[in-house]
């Protein structure tokens, strides 16, 4: 019993319990970190499978627009009429079907049913589909999945007889082969979302997913698994999820892309088979646990012949240092003691003490002065360096806090919130009388004065230039912003004594409610420049509410500027509210 109450036997407990406990920790982060690279290496090989897809759609539909240009193009070089082009494909239909393995092959005029069609009947164009690929001579490619998946391109013919769309259509067979030589994977396309079941579907109808599969790689191997997966899983969407299904002792990944933008619609459906991955890990995680039994073991063996005091003193050194990166610097002193020795007689241990103190005040000051630069940068980067306002930047930054803020209100509230967007009028006079130096001292006086009206809380931001906006919130009275508005107006058109010389300046102020739902910041800045510039036409020294009236009087405004339109009659100008007179 004595050797138990021995340091080397704590020491050596003590270690073994903290290798095990770290062996078990990187067991667990190792076997972390396979099972992310293996999440990581699906989620990559899905998007390649995706842009695998979509390449093979592309190269078809540049195939079909090649054949339909071929197929219109008469011997003499010009596009075939109607009726041209019925007499060639009567002869050549059957040769162009197995040909290019085409599935059917549509004409139409303006009307809603195609006036030749050969092939399959189903896939017709809706009558809004064939005037949108007349009128704007645009194909439009579309994937059809009802009874087979066929890809179809739908391209405008201008011919001498008369416009016409022809429509090419070409199941997916070919493509879906060619992926499955590319990528080695297997791949199927999954019906839409179906009310009723199919009569007869060769077992190809997954109940439980009202689906039927459509096309697939291989049925031998594909369709039982796809069985096996949909009564597991509840929903196609949730396939998504990263976990691995099992069938015959193999481990398959299954991925779906949508065929179009519908959720409910067809669906290519990829699936790989990932049991080597998977046996991989299974084997790393086996022998990174025997290496971590072996290193227990020995790792115990070697602390069990140290002491324990310099384990202690190692140890409150490794709680010291992660309290340095979170500046917590007394801690860290507290647990680093002080060496009172000669130099000369210095361990290792003591020069790691000795050194930690000396980091820890370094990274002190260094803390002390990076904290000071970060707020003088922070100061530079928010505010106007001529007015001390908050500048474009810090204004847009909380006028957009401000709009994500009333987005998730529960519901309307009485306050409301308002920008006044100001402009100076005539601000080039006094540069061009006082010089820059004494336009910059007039924009300092009148921010002061800005400030002086506003309340605590409102932002007053100088924009650039002759430029200023302020952001009222919560002004619970409606009309409260026309009292704003003219007290901004009288106060800062009070003389102002520049130098020898009294200097008077007016502005025109643009104010527009920010607290209306789904309002964008661009919107918001538009609306007041609108209403700021209504204001400046019509006398300056005025502020103007933006309402819509006022946009469609500012594109009058502006296509008169440029052109000169007869018969227009003159309009009604809008009401302006004006500043009280001094």
């Amino acid at each position: 019993m004595a050797n138990l109450n021995t340091l080397r036997f704590k020491a050596c407990l003590f270690s073994l319990l903290l290798v095990v406990a770290m062996c078990l920790f990187f067991i667990l982060l190792g076997n972390g970190s396979l099972q992310s690279l293996l999440a990581k290496s699906r989620e990559h090989r899905h998007l390649n499978f995706q842009f695998q897809v979509s390449g093979l759609l592309e190269e078809s539909r540049q195939e079909l627009s090649r054949l339909a240009e071929l197929i219109a193009l008469s011997p003499r070089g010009r596009i075939s009429s109607r009726d041209e082009l019925r007499k060639a494909m009567t002869r050549q239909w059957e040769l162009l079907q197995h040909s290019w393995d085409l599935h059917s092959l549509k004409v139409y005029d303006a009307g809603s049913e195609p006036v030749l069609s050969w092939g399959s009947p189903h896939n017709a164009l809706t009558p809004e589909q064939v005037q949108q690929v007349l009128l704007r001579g645009q194909p439009l490619d579309l994937v059809h999945c009802e009874h087979t998946c066929v890809q179809s391109l739908s391209l405008p013919m201008r011919a001498r007889g008369g416009d016409y769309v022809l429509q090419v259509d070409r199941p997916l067979t070919n493509q879906l082969r060619r992926f499955r030589e590319m990528t080695g994977s297997d791949i199927a396309i999954l019906s839409a979302e179906r009310k009723d079941a199919p009569v007869e579907t060769g077992g190809k109808y997954l109940a439980s997913w009202r689906r039927e599969v459509l096309s697939l790689t291989s049925q031998e191997r594909v369709l039982p698994l796809l069985t096996r997966v949909a009564g597991e899983v509840p929903s196609v969407s949730t396939l998504h999820r990263l976990r691995v299904f099992e069938l015959d002792e193999r481990e398959f990944d299954i991925r779906t892309m949508r065929v179009d933008v519908d959720e409910q619609g067809a669906q290519f459906v990829f699936i790989e088979d990932v049991s080597d991955q998977v046996e991989h890990i299974d084997e790393s995680v086996k022998l990174l646990f025997l290496f971590s039994v072996l290193g227990a073991l020995i790792f115990s063996a070697a602390v069990a012949g140290t002491l324990w005091r310099p384990i202690v003193r190692l140890r409150r050194l490794a709680q010291a240092l992660p309290l340095l990166t979170n500046g917590r610097f007394d801690e860290a002193r507290r647990l680093i003691r002080p060496v009172f020795k000669s130099l000369d007689k210095f361990d290792e241990l003591d020069v790691l003490d000795n050194t930690g103190l000396t980091v820890c005040d370094q990274l002190e000051d260094m803390n002390d002065m990076v904290t000071r630069k970060t707020a003088q940068l922070e100061q530079i980067a928010m505010h106007d360096s001529l007015t001390g306002l908050d500048n474009r930047y810090s204004l847009f930054e909380q006028l957009e806090f401000h709009l994500q803020l009333s987005e998730h209100q529960p519901e309307p509230v009485p306050e409301r919130g308002y920008l006044f967007f100001i402009d100076l009028d005539d601000f080039k006079l006094v540069n061009d009388t006082l010089g820059h130096q004494g336009g910059d001292e007039l924009l300092c006086v009148i921010a002061r004065r800005l400030l002086s009206v506003m309340r605590c809380g409102d932002i007053v931001a100088r924009l650039g230039g002759d430029e200023f906006c302020v952001l009222v919130r919560d002004l619970k009275e409606p009309e409260a912003y026309r009292v704003l508005a003219e007290k901004l107006l009288n106060t800062v058109a009070q003389p102002v004594k520049i130098e020898d010389s009294e200097v008077t300046v007016t502005m025109s102020v643009g104010v527009v409610a920010v607290d209306e739902k789904g309002e964008t910041l661009e919107a918001i800045l538009q609306k007041a420049d609108i209403a700021m510039y209504h204001a400046k036409r019509h006398g300056k020294n005025k502020y103007q509410l933006y309402t819509p009236d006022l946009r469609a009087e500012a594109e009058e405004v502006r296509v008169s500027a440029n052109h000169s339109l007869p018969g227009k009659g003159s309009v009604k100008p809008l009401e302006l509210v004006t500043s009280k007179p001094r």
